[in-house]
């Protein structure tokens, strides 16, 4: 038997807390079996997993959820494997998961990984987009002149890069194993696998490292910006002391 598992990242935030599509087999993730090999697991940083489920299904358990969407996304981003039950082993192979059944660790497990995946997907697209803005930045400073860039667009461009470093941290978290490998550690060889085939720790390192960059290229822009300031308000410092002396110096010629 083959299935269709597809990770949907649909919000910013997800509120979990009320949701009711079927028998609920977990609440963090919140985890639902719908039907005979058929699982929806909602994740609160705002992706939804499936497995079994078709398009028409998918769409409509989406719109039945919204209203627990804190700021959905007008562009939803997704990513899809196929899954194979009746395998003699656990295995992962040329992009497809064999499995020898389907167990709500095993779904918990994979809804994990491929829900960091997405999440992954998300911020690498919005890095490469921001990389674009910030190389002439790092040009002009090379070549010893600063581009004109108000610093509030800088300020929010360091928040936004601290905004996504938290989710990832925070909200995703990364580099933590899902609760389910407590109870079932015979699963933690078939997670590490399925970690290294979607290079979850690998690409979140160089998100990390992108992160960095953009936010160093930044701050030293908006220092140069504020130091240029503040080398103004000294020069405006001298003039008006020197306005003071000639004025002084006037009406003590203009007296005598």
């Amino acid at each position: 038997m083959q299935l269709l598992m597809s990770a949907v990242c649909v919000s910013e935030k997800m509120r979990t807390k009320g949701i009711e599509l079927g028998q609920r087999t977990s609440y963090l993730p919140s985890s639902f079996n719908l039907g005979e090999n058929q699982w929806v697991v909602i994740f609160r940083f705002g992706v939804v997993v499936t497995i079994g489920i078709n398009d028409k299904e998918r769409s409509d358990i989406l719109s039945e959820i919204t209203p627990f969407m804190d700021s959905p996304l007008s562009s939803q981003l997704s990513e899809n494997i196929h899954i194979t039950i009746g395998g003699k082993e656990d295995i992962i192979d040329n992009e497809q998961i064999r499995l020898k059944s389907l167990s709500r660790e095993h779904v918990l497990v994979m809804a994990d990984i491929m829900a960091k995946s997405v999440m992954l997907d998300r911020y690498e697209t919005a890095m490469s987009e921001v990389f674009t803005e910030i190389e002439p930045l790092a040009r002009q400073l090379m070549k010893g002149r600063s581009q004109k860039i108000k610093s509030k667009e800088l300020t929010h461009r360091i928040g936004a890069t601290l905004l996504i470093q938290q989710i990832m941290v925070g909200r995703v978290e990364v580099h933590e194993k899902p609760e389910t490998l407590w109870d079932h550690p015979e699963l933690e060889k078939f997670f590490h696998k399925l970690e290294d085939e979607f290079e979850i720790a690998e690409r979140n390192s160089a998100l990390q490292k992108k992160l960095e960059l953009i936010t160093n290229t930044a701050e030293t822009q908006l220092e140069l910006i504020n130091r240029t300031h503040s080398l103004r308000v000294e020069w405006y410092i001298v003039i008006l002391i020197v306005v003071e002396i000639v004025l002084t110096l006037y009406e003590m010629f203009l007296r005598h």
